[in-house]
C-alpha cells in the first residue's frame, strides 16, 4: 500500500470536513453515569458539523462533555458531546481531546455556525486592530 493510499484512507474516515478555528470555551466533564467529574477552560482548534478538537491544559478522562461559549451577541452556546479520543499535544502541558457532538442535529448546526461566526469576528477584529483601522462589521 502506498503513502498516498494511507493518506486517502485516513482522510476518508472523517464524515465531515474540518475547519481550523480558535474558540475559547469552558467545559464540564462527566463520567459514563453522567456524574460531573471536572470542569475547566480550553480552546476549540478544529470544528466540523459533528465534532471538534478541544485543547486543554489537562487530560479529559471522562465520557461526556458539555462545551459552553458565548456567541458574538453575548448569548450562551452549549454543545453536548461524547469524548471520542484523547492525546498529548505536541506543545508541552497541553492535551487534545476529540469530541463527537451528541445533541440534536439542528442544535449542533446552530452551535457550529455560532462558533465559526465568533472565530471570524475576532479574527477580523484582530486584523483591524493590528492595522490600526476601526472595527466595524456593518
Amino acid at each position: 500500500m502506498s503513502i498516498h493510499q494511507n493518506a486517502r484512507d485516513s482522510a476518508e474516515k472523517r464524515r465531515r470536513p474540518r475547519i481550523n478555528t480558535v474558540n475559547v470555551v469552558t467545559y464540564i466533564l462527566f463520567d459514563e453515569d453522567r456524574k460531573k467529574i471536572d470542569h475547566g477552560k480550553g480552546r476549540i482548534l478544529e470544528l466540523s458539523q459533528n465534532g471538534a478538537l478541544l485543547e486543554t491544559n489537562k487530560p479529559l478522562y471522562g465520557s461526556f462533555v458539555l462545551i459552553k461559549a458565548l456567541n458574538i451577541d453575548g448569548e450562551g452556546i452549549k454543545i453536548k458531546a461524547r469524548v471520542a479520543n484523547q492525546r498529548q499535544s505536541e506543545i508541552q502541558g497541553l492535551h487534545l481531546t476529540g469530541v463527537e457532538f451528541t445533541g440534536p442535529e439542528d442544535e449542533q448546526r446552530n452551535a457550529v455556525v455560532a462558533l465559526v461566526k465568533n472565530y471570524n469576528y475576532w479574527k477580523y477584529a484582530a486584523y483591524k486592530i493590528q492595522h490600526h483601522a476601526p472595527v466595524s462589521l456593518w
